[in-house]
């Protein structure tokens, strides 16, 4: 199956952004008000865009959200490049641990590309960095020494947010946050072609072997069935998590 046909038929792997979009909303309810936009496609310079996965608009700042759908302990440090997914799936035939690791793209640095290409594009902001996995993850060691950036899952996000919330100062008023919603708003009715284009153009400027989607290791493997039996092609480690594809 090619890269286009698994995008549009919703194999990205990283899911749970409807629900986190919920729970904003529930910080809406209770007085904690904010404007969220999903799946953003922002423009870069260069023609290209950055996919941001939630963005929430408030008087506090711009509150950036990676999603992470991953199970298993993670493992991961601020500054390094690949984090760590560990699952562990029953016992060996001898009696050890059958544990396997899966290597995905550091969500902080790809987090900071998004507000960069934000800031880029609409001046300079203030911007919280939220990655947040789903409840499934066990965040075993989470290494961060910068400010405003918070690795959770998704269970405690609005506890989170509500801290933030009672702790720092308004940095914008009700008619910028109005502004930039505004602003912002036709970004998410990307068309088919900016969604292709956003892919390719990850792809061709991906030369690490790292998946664009989930940010896993690309490996080789070889078609058994259908009309490319035989054929070898680039396929993420994270199958079936993760089902992108790319031609070798």
């Amino acid at each position: 199956m090619g890269l286009i046909q698994d995008f549009f038929n919703g194999q990205k792997g990283i899911v749970g952004e409807s629900k986190i979009a919920l729970k904003l909303g529930v910080l809406d309810f209770f007085g904690y008000k904010g404007k969220c936009l999903k799946n953003l496609y922002i423009p870069r310079y260069d023609g290209s865009t950055s996919e941001i996965d939630l963005l929430y608009i408030t008087t506090k700042g711009l509150f950036v959200i990676e999603s992470k759908n991953y199970k298993g302990y993670i493992f991961g440090d601020e500054r390094a490049t690949n984090w760590t997914s560990t699952l562990y799936g029953g016992k060996t035939w001898y009696g050890g641990k059958n544990v396997e690791k899966y290597h995905f793209y550091n969500p902080i640095k790809q987090n900071y590309s998004h507000i960069k290409t934000l800031a880029n594009y609409i001046g300079e902001i203030d911007a919280f960095s939220f990655i947040v996995f789903g409840d499934q993850a066990e965040l075993k060691s989470i290494s961060i020494t910068s400010p405003g950036i918070y690795v959770c899952k998704a269970k405690d996000l609005n506890k989170i947010l509500r801290e933030i919330w009672n702790r720092e100062p308004d940095r914008y008023s009700e008619n910028q946050v109005q502004e930039i919603y505004n602003r912002l708003l036709p970004l998410i009715n990307a068309n088919r072609q900016v969604k292709i284009d956003h892919i390719q153009n990850i792809t061709a400027n991906d030369n690490s072997n790292i998946c664009p989607w989930c940010g896993g290791n690309l490996v080789i493997r070889t078609a058994r069935k259908g009309r490319n039996a035989g054929n070898s092609f680039y396929g993420c480690s994270n199958y079936p998590g993760c089902r992108y594809t790319r031609n070798i």
